[in-house]
């Protein structure tokens, strides 16, 4: 399963993935393996290290999960905090499979499939939709997957 959102690095500088953290990945299979790609950079082709981000630039994060267990899983979650220095683009998250996608804007302490802020307009209290500066953590819920992906395999 293959979960995907995009940032935008806004003021800080630096590297979308550790090496140490990389390193660690590629020593044994993992049930989550998370990357980083500077969208801005790749494309572009000109600089010579796209693992730093500059103001800017977008980042995609990809989340690929693989269920390890010898059955089906359903309702696993994964928070995924947003880097500081980075803002979510809304409506970016997608997965190839079902998902419950909810969005906290407190730090991961609550979480809305539409978190909304209060303002006052004209003396009264209203909510809107909050900013997308405002988002903290994306949390992806999985509805189910099946025991096996291999083709011809239910």
């Amino acid at each position: 399963m293959k979960l995907l959102r995009l940032l935008v690095v806004v003021t800080l500088y630096g590297t979308l993935v550790s090496p140490r953290f990389a390193a660690a990945q590629a020593q044994a299979p993992q049930a989550l393996v998370i990357t980083a790609h500077n969208v801005t950079a790749e494309a572009a082709g000109v600089r010579k290290n796209s693992a730093v981000a500059t103001p800017g630039d977008v980042i995609r994060y990809a989340l690929v999960f693989t269920n390890v267990t010898a059955g089906p899983v359903k309702n696993i979650q994964f928070v995924d905090p947003i880097p500081q220095g980075t803002v979510y683009v809304l409506g970016s998250a997608a997965a190839d499979r079902p998902v419950r996608l909810e969005y906290s804007i407190d730090g991961g302490k609550t979480y809305s499939a539409r978190p909304v802020i209060a303002v006052v307009q004209d003396g009264k209290q209203v909510e809107q939709p909050a900013p997308r500066e405002r988002y903290t953590h994306v949390r992806w819920t999985v509805l189910r997957t099946q025991i096996s992906e291999a083709p011809g395999v239910k």
